[in-house]
C-alpha cells in the first residue's frame, strides 16, 4: 500500500471541496436572476441532500459514486490505488461526503440570502473564503466556469417543472437525472458530452433492477452498485425503460435548443427493444365478458363487508370504490381526474349537469394536460343511479379514497383496482383501470360520435389548425352525444 499522510487527505479533501464551491458559487449567481428560478423548491431539494449525506456518514456508508471519486483524487498524488478497506482510503471517502454535505449547506445559504450562514462549519475546511463574487462579465481576467451536466441539469429541471410537468412527472425526472450524473459523473463540462455518454446512461436505465430508485432500502446505494449487484438480473419494465431514456433525451433536446451544447449527441442511438413499445404497452378495452364480470361483481351486487368487496353478501356501499369505475365507463375521464373530484366539480349549465374537469390553485388535484381541462355531461345512466345524491355537501367527492405516499389519490385506489381486478379473475396483462378509458372510445365510435366531440369529451388536443379556434362543441351537443353511448352489461341496481 502506498506511504500515504493524513496530511496529504486533508490536502486533498480540501482541494475538493473548493473545486465544488466555486461551482456552487456560480449556481448561486445564476438561478436567481433566471425568471423560472423556483427558491423553495431548490433549498428544498438541497435539505433533502443534506439528509442523505448526513445518514452516508452516520453509517460509513461510501457510495460507488464517492469511491470513484476517491480513487480520482488519489490518481493525481500516486500511481497505484488503494485498497478500499484501508485507513487512507476510508478518511478519503469520509472527507468527500463531508465536503458535499457541507457545500450543500453553504449553497442552501447563499440561496436564501443567509450570507452570513456561508463560512465553512466543518473544522476541516476553516479558512476557505466562500463570498468572493463571480467575474465581472467581460472583464477578460479569467474565463467563465464551464457549465457542468449537474448544473444544466438543475436549470433544465427548474424550468420543466414549472411549466411543463406535474409534480410526479417531476419527481420521475429527478430521478433519471440522478442515475445519469451519477453515470455520467456530475462535473463532466455538459459541451463535451457525446454518443459514449449517451449509450452508458442507456446501457445503466437498461440494467438497474426494478424499483430501484423508490426503495427507501436503497438509500446510499449508487446506481453503479445497484446494477453490479442485480445479479437476478431483473430490470424495469420496457415501457418504464423508454419513459425514463425519454427523459434523460429530453434534457439534451433543451440543452441544445438553449444553446448549451452544439448539437444533439447520440441521436441515433435506441433502447433495446423500443419498437415493441407501443406494441406492448398500449392497453387494451375491457372486452364486453370482462365488463359484464365487473358490474354483475359483489362489488355492484352486494359484498360481505365494505373490507371485502369481492365476496358476495348483503352488503352495498355506494362509495369511492362503487363509483369511479362507473364514472370510468360511462364519461371516459382518466382514474386521477374522477378520484380528485370535489363536490363543487359537478354543476349544472342550461339543465345539463356536467363533471367540471379542471383544477384551481390550492385544490390539490392535478390534471394531465392543458387540453385535460373540459366539461364532461353527466350520463343519463350515472344519473338514474343516483349520482346527483351522492355529491352533496362540500368538500371532496370520494373522501374515502386517500391520498397515496406519492401525494396523489390515484395510488391507493390504483394498487387496490388491480387487487380486485384479480380478485374478480377479470385481470389480463393487456387490460387495467385506463381500460375503462379505451372502451369509452369504443363505444363513442359506435355511436358514430364525430372526432371533434370524442377529443372534446375526452381531453385530447386537436392537431389541425382548425382546433384553435372557436370554443368547441356546445355543452347540449356533448349532452347529446354521450347519452348515445351503451354497453351490452347488465347494470348495477338502482
Amino acid at each position: 500500500m502506498p506511504d500515504l499522510t493524513s496530511e496529504q487527505i486533508y490536502v486533498l479533501v480540501r482541494g475538493y471541496f473548493e473545486q465544488a464551491l466555486g461551482q456552487s458559487m456560480e449556481l448561486a449567481y445564476i438561478l436567481p436572476k433566471d425568471s423560472l428560478y423556483d427558491q423553495a423548491g431548490e433549498i428544498g431539494s438541497l435539505k433533502k441532500r443534506m439528509q442523505e449525506l448526513e445518514a452516508l456518514l452516520a453509517h460509513r456508508s461510501w457510495p460507488a459514486s464517492v469511491q470513484s471519486e476517491a480513487h480520482a483524487l488519489l490518481g493525481t498524488i500516486i500511481p497505484e490505488k488503494l485498497a478500499p478497506a484501508s485507513e487512507r482510503f476510508q478518511q478519503l471517502c469520509q472527507g468527500i461526503l463531508r465536503a458535499d454535505l457541507e457545500n450543500a449547506r453553504i449553497l442552501a445559504a447563499m440561496l436564501a440570502g443567509k450570507f452570513h450562514e456561508v463560512a465553512p462549519q466543518d473544522p476541516i475546511f476553516a479558512g476557505i473564503v466562500v463570498n468572493e463574487p463571480p467575474p465581472v462579465p467581460g472583464d477578460g481576467t479569467t474565463a467563465p466556469a464551464e457549465q457542468t451536466l449537474a448544473s444544466v441539469a438543475t436549470l433544465f429541471h427548474t424550468y420543466k417543472a414549472k411549466h411543463d410537468w406535474v409534480p410526479k412527472t417531476a419527481a420521475d425526472a429527478s430521478r433519471v437525472l440522478s442515475i445519469a450524473k451519477s453515470i455520467i459523473g456530475e462535473n463532466k463540462p455538459f459541451k463535451t458530452l457525446g454518443i459514449e455518454d449517451v449509450k452508458a446512461v442507456r446501457d445503466a436505465i437498461a440494467s438497474i433492477p426494478p424499483n430501484y430508485v423508490k426503495l427507501a432500502a436503497n438509500k446510499g446505494i449508487s446506481p453503479k452498485e445497484a446494477i453490479k449487484a442485480n445479479t437476478d438480473g431483473h430490470t424495469l419494465s420496457l415501457n418504464t425503460q423508454d419513459k425514463y431514456f425519454t427523459m434523460f433525451r429530453q434534457l439534451l433536446i433543451w440543452a441544445h435548443h438553449e444553446g448549451y451544447i452544439d448539437k444533439i449527441p447520440g441521436e441515433g442511438v435506441k433502447l433495446a427493444g423500443s419498437a415493441k413499445v407501443d406494441a406492448t404497452g398500449k392497453r387494451k378495452p375491457y372486452s364486453k365478458e370482462q365488463l359484464q364480470a365487473i358490474f354483475a361483481s359483489p362489488l355492484y351486487k352486494g359484498h360481505k363487508s365494505e373490507t371485502t368487496r369481492h365476496k358476495s353478501g348483503s352488503e352495498l356501499v355506494r362509495d369511492g370504490k362503487y363509483w369511479v369505475p362507473l364514472i370510468a365507463i360511462f364519461s371516459g375521464m382518466r382514474m386521477g381526474e374522477i378520484v380528485q373530484l370535489l363536490v363543487s366539480d359537478i354543476k349544472t349549465q342550461d339543465g345539463v349537469a356536467y363533471f367540471d374537469v379542471s383544477k384551481s390553485e390550492g385544490e390539490d388535484k392535478t390534471l394531465k394536460t392543458q387540453s385535460s381541462v373540459r366539461k364532461v355531461p353527466v350520463h343519463k345512466v350515472l344519473l338514474d343511479l343516483g349520482l346527483l345524491d351522492h355529491a352533496h355537501g362540500s368538500g371532496r367527492m370520494f373522501p374515502d379514497i386517500k391520498k397515496g405516499q406519492d401525494g396523489y389519490f390515484s395510488h391507493n385506489f390504483s394498487k387496490w383496482w388491480g387487487r380486485y381486478a384479480r380478485q374478480i379473475k377479470v385481470s389480463t396483462k393487456d387490460t387495467a383501470f385506463h381500460s375503462f378509458r379505451h372502451s369509452f372510445k369504443d363505444a363513442l365510435q359506435s355511436a358514430e360520435a364525430p372526432e371533434y366531440v370524442s377529443k372534446a369529451l375526452m381531453g385530447h388536443a386537436g392537431n389541425d389548425v382548425h382546433a384553435a379556434y372557436g370554443s368547441g362543441p356546445s355543452l347540449s351537443l356533448l349532452k347529446k352525444i354521450i347519452d348515445t353511448v351503451s354497453y351490452s352489461f347488465e347494470l348495477p341496481p338502482l
